[in-house]
């Protein structure tokens, strides 16, 4: 892709909120990052009904589930996604990658909603979204402009609920 192709969005990243890596074992995956990076403790969430709703996938409303950890690492966000159920972007990477790096994130934006309509406007579609107890999060198709990596959004972050348990407990 030369540079005059290159997609030109209206809108400033305040900061690079989260990096994110598709593994096939959570504890397995944490153990190694911890291992070798010293990153940890880390929060687990299982992202699955009741808490969460308004499951899209490619455009279509589907199901789908995983589960996370998070950590922190100076000012950014680590995240570990593990597949559970129903075909994702998440099973996507797995099949055709393997594990590693999925997406990097930003949950600064002032107004996400229009964040979303500004890449939706410049042909970058949402990939995958949802809404995890109040919390909306919107996954955009960025990988071919930004060698391989996935772009994502949230809105109402602080109110995501608790974890549902640390590791090492």
């Amino acid at each position: 892709m030369g540079v005059d192709n290159i997609t030109q969005l209206d809108i400033e990243i305040p900061e690079l909120s989260q990096v994110a890596f598709v593994v096939e074992d959570l504890e397995d995956g944490m153990d190694r990052f911890e291992g070798l990076l010293g990153i940890g403790p880390w929060e687990i969430h299982r992202f699955e009904p009741p808490a969460l709703t308004d499951r899209i996938y490619r455009g279509e409303p589907h199901e789908y589930s995983m589960r996370l950890a998070l950590a922190q690492l100076g000012g950014t966000m680590i995240e570990l996604i593990e597949p559970l159920e129903g075909p994702s972007i998440y099973t996507e990477h797995l099949e055709e990658h393997g594990e590693g790096l999925h997406h990097v994130a930003c949950f600064a934006f002032d107004d996400p909603h229009a964040v979303v309509e500004e890449f939706e406007t410049a042909g970058l579609s949402v990939l995958q979204s949802g809404d995890y107890g109040g919390t909306e999060f919107w996954y955009f198709d960025t990988a071919d402009e930004l060698n391989g990596a996935i772009f994502e959004t949230a809105a109402n972050v602080e109110s995501m609920p608790e974890a549902d348990a640390t590791y090492p407990e």
